[in-house]
């Protein structure tokens, strides 16, 4: 799929570039590949693998001499049209960041990376002047190549391993809370082929997968919450929908991480000591009238050493239906 990548990018005209191509310790021949049909791009070699893309775009920012950055990865496909509206507002204004839309779309891998307009999905950024607020609504936020960097705004800042499930979230939250210009523009930058074979496209299959999101996504908004307060941007209006996002990890937490789920509710309570779980934050109606009959905490104790009690079984069943 990388070929099928770095050929998207051979067809921005307009805008110099320098194409970098970061190879994360392959061993199937990728780098002699690469550089017999695109013998121009920088390819930098990786010697052992690192099992996270955050390695290779930290190696590719170090080693960049462009005004400004895009990150792509090898399921994505640039968008020469929206990828030149991007570079014309980041000279306009200078910004810190510029978004652009994205699309995202389901393919067979095993087809090349074949590009399927009919199950396009398009998404559009956030208003650049509510990127916070967004950010602790829960909204879609840009991926990894809809945001346009400038270099001297990110050059000392590097991806985190840890969060190698949805980096690309943990990257552009961090960026926003930085607290530079950011600008936007209402053109698609990239598509985005979702597949089975990547992180994003096992994310929702199997317990473990849904267990690592949901400790990235509460280890992301700790971050987010640390530098607001930090910059005293924590204001009390983003205490509160501060306090409604970590409420989303509550019941996970409960299940399979107690401790953790007491220390986050008492976190909930510090942030808005008013917190009160309503139909916004808690979608299903007979929970939520169970909270409000017997309070938040009696609940979660209850339903954590519930569901405790029903994944013990589980497991007995399994090993006795399979000796």
């Amino acid at each position: 799929m990388l070929e099928e990548t770095l050929s998207s990018c051979m067809k921005i005209k307009g805008v110099p570039v320098e194409i970098l191509v970061i190879d994360d310790g392959s061993t199937d021949g990728t780098p002699e590949r690469i550089l017999r049909r695109f013998p121009f791009i920088r390819l930098h070699r990786l010697e052992l693998n690192t099992g996270s893309g955050a390695a290779g775009r930290n190696a590719g920012l170090a080693i960049a001499k462009g005004l400004y950055v895009k990150f792509l990865d090898h399921d994505d496909l640039i968008q020469p049209r929206g990828f030149r509206e991007e570079c014309r507002e980041a000279q306009r204004s200078d910004a810190d960041i510029v978004m652009a839309r994205w699309a995202v779309t389901a393919i067979d891998a095993n087809d090349r990376g074949r590009f399927l307009k009919n199950n396009l999905k398009a998404f559009t950024p956030p208003s650049p002047d509510r990127l916070i607020e967004a950010i602790l609504l829960g909204e879609s936020m840009p991926y990894t190549a809809a945001a346009l960097y400038k270099r001297s705004y990110i050059h000392d800042q590097e991806w985190d391993p840890r969060t190698a499930v949805i980096d690309d979230y943990d990257w552009f939250c961090r960026m926003a809370a930085r607290g530079g210009l950011a600008k936007s523009v209402d053109s698609i930058s990239y598509y985005w082929r979702l597949h089975d074979y990547s992180i994003q496209g096992r994310r929702h299959k199997g317990l473990s997968m849904y267990l690592e999101l949901t400790a990235t996504r509460h280890y992301i908004y700790t971050k987010v919450e640390a530098m607001l307060l930090l910059g005293g941007q924590l204001t009390p209006t983003r205490r509160q929908l501060l306090a409604r996002r970590y409420y989303d990890f509550l019941r996970c937490f409960a299940r399979h991480d107690p401790i953790q789920c007491r220390l986050l509710l008492a976190r909930i309570y510090q942030l808005d000591p008013s917190f009160r779980p309503d139909s916004g934050c808690e979608r299903d109606r007979r929970i939520l009238s169970l909270i409000r009959l017997v309070g938040l905490r009696p609940f979660l104790a209850w339903y954590g050493a519930l569901q405790r009690l029903r994944d013990r079984l589980r497991r007995r069943l399994s090993i006795s239906l399979h000796p």
